[in-house]
């Protein structure tokens, strides 16, 4: 059998002349158009939003990022106390609201040196030292109250 010796790079620069048009000073890939950025902070942390509209308005593209932040993040016991403050008010129990606010107030404070203890006390509860995770169990009630 005799075979025809195949020129790729013929085949390759026949393939390529196809797309003379796109090979222009712009990448076929990209698309002219307008982008909107806007940013700002909320109580889950800061966010941005990228907007980009092609010009003839048939493509359109829309991103939001958000990062959040351990101090901006309210714990969920919080939350819980924020709520009952809230059902103490609204039933006027203003004592209980009260004692609520400065507990809701003492947690926020003292979020730090909390966390701190936590972390100390999942550490002693893992490496078995009991005597440890107590104290820091009652020092984290106390900055609790």
């Amino acid at each position: 059998m005799l075979r025809k010796k195949i020129n790729f790079n013929n085949w390759f620069s026949e393939f390529d002349s196809l797309f003379e048009d796109f090979n222009s000073f712009t990448s076929p890939y990209m698309i002219r158009g307008k982008r909107n950025v806007e940013s700002g902070d909320d109580e889950n942390g800061s966010w941005t939003k990228e907007s980009f509209v092609s010009e003839d308005g048939s493509f359109q593209v829309t991103t939001i990022y958000k990062t959040s932040s351990e101090t901006n993040k309210p714990s969920s016991e919080t939350l819980d106390l924020k709520k009952q403050l809230e059902s103490a008010v609204e039933k006027q129990d203003y004592e209980s609201a009260a004692k609520l606010r400065d507990k809701i107030k003492s947690i926020e404070s003292n979020k730090e040196k909390i966390k701190e203890l936590e972390t100390k006390l999942n550490s002693s509860v893992t490496n078995q030292d009991f005597e440890s995770a107590i104290k820091y169990r009652d020092e984290i009630k106390k900055l609790k109250s």
